[in-house]
């Protein structure tokens, strides 16, 4: 009866140590590995940290304990998606989800691992745990009194910004743009396409022919997976778009610029 009741509370210790008071930095990087151990046991690779993602799931776990809600939908009714726009435009992505996870204790004693297992219970959870098409991700942590909001965010990234764009461009006006190279896929075959804002404009690009509509755009790579896209809008103002991808596909609508 003594090794029974010892070794129960030897249980119980156990399980607290496996637990903290958090620090939610700490807490977040510990969800992350945990997310990316269940991944790496289905035979898929880990997802890479971003913080500009883990920003972007920071915001909305603290907005949900400032404001009492719980719901991929916040009080703006922006879902995480129209989250990443508004917030973190310098991301282009070709894909977004985001797992939430709530959990109360009266001692703020909580535990990474059941945070993780949590989601891998659930099949929606589960389902952008184990999507082979993110390859990003970034989680953010906050604590409002015995209360734990956790929120991690799935991408997958292809460029970021890295110059600061004007409010607007103009017209026959030389511009380069910096992107940073984010995807996990080979820089070969990458492409990349500006639609001028008449879609029936003619543009010719010499023995190739023409193109109606867009024009191909010519980059260089730096040594640091960086893309320097040189920019000129001769084709009226209005709305140009950005858009990227590999081969034969690109995704739309990438970035918009405004030319006056």
């Amino acid at each position: 009866m003594r090794k029974t009741l010892f070794s129960l509370a030897l249980l119980l210790m156990l399980s607290f140590l496996s637990a903290e008071i958090i620090n939610p930095e700490t807490y977040a990087l510990r969800v992350h590995d945990e997310v990316n151990e269940s991944r790496l046991r289905n035979g898929l690779p880990a997802l890479i940290w971003l913080e500009d993602l883990a920003e972007l799931a920071q915001l909305h776990s603290q907005n949900m304990g400032q404001k009492g809600f719980f719901s991929h939908l916040d009080p703006e009714g922006l879902r995480v998606s129209a989250r990443q726009r508004k917030y973190q435009p310098q991301l282009l992505l070709s894909g977004i989800g985001e797992n939430l996870y709530r959990s109360q204790s009266s001692s703020r004693v909580f535990d990474p691992k059941r945070s993780a297992q949590s989601w891998m219970n659930s099949p929606g959870h589960r389902e952008n745990i184990l999507n082979r098409n993110y390859s990003h991700s970034g989680i953010g942590v906050f604590l409002k009194g015995d209360r734990l909001y956790v929120t991690q965010v799935f991408a997958t990234p292809i460029l970021k910004l890295r110059t600061s764009l004007p409010p607007f461009f103009l017209e026959n006006i030389p511009y380069l743009l910096e992107f940073e190279y984010l995807s996990t896929q080979p820089r070969e075959g990458f492409i990349s396409f500006l639609t001028t804002p008449d879609p029936n404009t003619r543009v010719d690009v010499g023995l190739e022919g023409y193109y109606n509509g867009s024009t191909p755009l010519t980059y260089s790579w730096t040594e640091d997976n960086t893309l320097l896209f040189p920019l000129e809008f001769n084709y009226g103002k209005g709305s140009y778009i950005l858009k990227i991808g590999w081969d034969d596909y690109v995704y739309p609508d990438m970035m918009e610029f405004m030319v006056r």
